[in-house]
């Protein structure tokens, strides 16, 4: 599922539309975010929407998701040749496949790893690597790694499991940043109080901006929203009644 941002939800249907080349009947909406305006500027948040291509077949072919990882150069995405076979597929088939495809693409990063798969339920698998270089696998701030899992997901859904969500996961950096982003998330909602001020955080992915949503939402003092456009999305918390 892709998401896409705008100064309105119309704005960011419109927009994911055009970038999946669908239309209205062909696509799954999920608005994550409605916009807010605010006041004099403070408070204002864009209009976040997910959405999921029913069809795969008109699906963004190779050039766009080698755009969307700059990191990653020369990505070959096969196309699926026969949509209703891979719709038969069982989701073992498709990891299967995924870690075929993700496997000559860890080696050019000049990454020995192994690759161990877990399916946790119909509807999420991770892959964890078993590797020596866990640095280099993850990169600065999770960026090697992140692009990986975007690359994974998107082919995913390219070849008709667009309802399977993937995680990439090595040395259990996973959790430890999880933790990371809860307690960065307590520091900032009490500098947002002290200072009467909202606090902008650095950009992050999606799944990282959910742990400092769902750490804070019963936290009576501040509001939290998301800002800017992908990439560089970040997390606003905001005190209470600004």
């Amino acid at each position: 599922m892709s998401t896409f941002t705008a100064e309105t939800v119309n704005d960011a249907i419109e927009e994911g539309l055009k970038s999946l080349n669908i239309d209205r009947n062909n696509a799954e909406i999920n608005v994550v975010q409605t916009n807010r305006k605010g006041f004099l500027g403070i408070g204002k948040r864009d209009a976040i929407v997910e959405i999921d291509v029913k069809n795969v077949q008109t699906a963004s072919n190779s050039q766009d998701i080698a755009a969307t990882t700059k990191n990653i150069n020369k990505i070959d995405l096969k196309p699926s040749n026969n949509t209703e076979k891979t719709r038969k597929h069982s989701n073992e088939q498709a990891i299967e496949e995924l870690m075929a495809y993700l496997q000559p693409i860890v080696e050019e990063l000049g990454i020995t790893a192994e690759q161990q798969p877990r399916i946790m339920n119909r509807k999420f698998a991770r892959i964890n690597f078993k590797t020596e270089q866990e640095g280099l696998l993850i990169g600065k701030h999770g960026l090697t790694i992140n692009a990986l899992q975007d690359l994974a997901q998107i082919y995913l859904n390219h070849i008709g499991y667009s309802r399977l969500s993937i995680q990439l996961d090595t040395a259990d950096y996973r959790h430890r940043r999880t933790e990371i982003l809860k307690k960065l998330a307590e520091k900032t909602a009490r500098e947002a109080v002290a200072t009467g001020q909202p606090v902008y955080l650095d950009p992050m992915p999606s799944f990282e901006r959910k742990v400092i949503h769902t750490q804070l939402e019963d936290n009576g003092y501040v509001n939290t929203f998301s800002s800017g456009r992908e990439p560089y999305r970040a997390v606003v918390v905001e005190p209470q009644n600004v």
